[in-house]
């Protein structure tokens, strides 16, 4: 797992999202965690966005990603959670990682 991946686990499970739109680095969470993290996600920036980056839409078949998360999530309670609804929390690393890669690659938005 690289650095970047763990640390993007980190920030999740200190209730920060990250994501990858139109060209920026995208975070959210409540602002004292966004705070605390700010300078460590902003040293890191290059290697968070080449992790969160969408693949080529022709390399990776949408369908692909999607069996991937739906395989993840049927295992993981956190990401059934997390599908119900904002209220019930964020998907963990992994199930966050696979969600954003079907979004950005053709899946329902």
């Amino acid at each position: 797992m690289s650095d970047a991946t763990t640390l993007i686990r980190k920030a999740l499970d200190a209730g920060i999202e990250l994501q990858f739109v139109d060209g920026q680095l995208k975070v959210t969470g409540k602002r004292k965690a966004v705070e605390c993290w700010a300078s460590k996600l902003r040293e890191n920036k290059a290697a968070l966005i080449a992790v969160l980056q969408p693949c080529e839409p022709a390399a990776i078949d949408w369908r692909e990603l999607d069996r991937a998360y739906q395989l993840h999530h049927i295992n993981c309670p956190t990401c059934i959670a997390a599908g119900r609804g904002a209220r019930y929390g964020l998907r963990c690393g992994t199930g966050a990682a696979l969600w954003s890669a079907y979004q950005n690659n053709g899946g329902t938005q």
